[in-house]
């Protein structure tokens, strides 16, 4: 397993290559948005991605959503809508597969693991599709809502 370090410096080689290929221009702003992506564990929206950056150093929110959609293009992130309200980046995680739950009531997102569901995906390549990676959402209630739900009509 990679340590963060690695990760860090993995994903900015592999952007770096990624904008040599497409003949774009690799700025000290750019690697910095990679960086500071790479240094995060959770969730973040690109409102509070250019927050963060913008502590240290002015980059615009214009610079944070082009690198975020270049970012999409390489596969180092990935994009959330799990819900209406907006809409949330992640570093590509390092299995290449994840499972969430959201509870359609307080909007909370919790990551989970299930190794039988990991299995069956894994089960259904065949010749006429290779499957790379996935992910799935669980929408639902969850146990707190189900209890302010169940106290609220007592």
């Amino acid at each position: 397993m990679k340590n963060v370090n690695e990760e860090k410096s993995g994903a900015v080689e592999k952007f770096k290559e990624f904008l040599r290929q497409k003949k774009m221009r690799q700025t000290s702003e750019r690697v910095l948005i990679v960086e500071k992506i790479y240094s995060m564990n959770t969730f973040f929206s690109a409102q509070a991605l250019h927050e963060d950056i913008n502590k240290d150093i002015h980059v615009s929110l214009a610079t944070i959503y082009s690198t975020l959609n270049l970012l999409l293009e390489c596969n180092l992130i990935i994009r959330h809508n799990f819900n209406s309200q907006n809409i949330l980046y992640e570093k590509f995680p390092s299995g290449a597969n994840s499972y969430y739950r959201i509870c359609i009531k307080c909007n909370k997102v919790k990551a989970f693991t299930d190794k039988k569901l990991k299995k069956s995906i894994d089960l259904r390549n065949s010749t006429a599709f290779s499957i790379g990676n996935h992910t799935l959402y669980l929408y639902g209630i969850c146990k707190k809502c189900k209890e302010k739900m169940a106290k609220a009509k007592c």
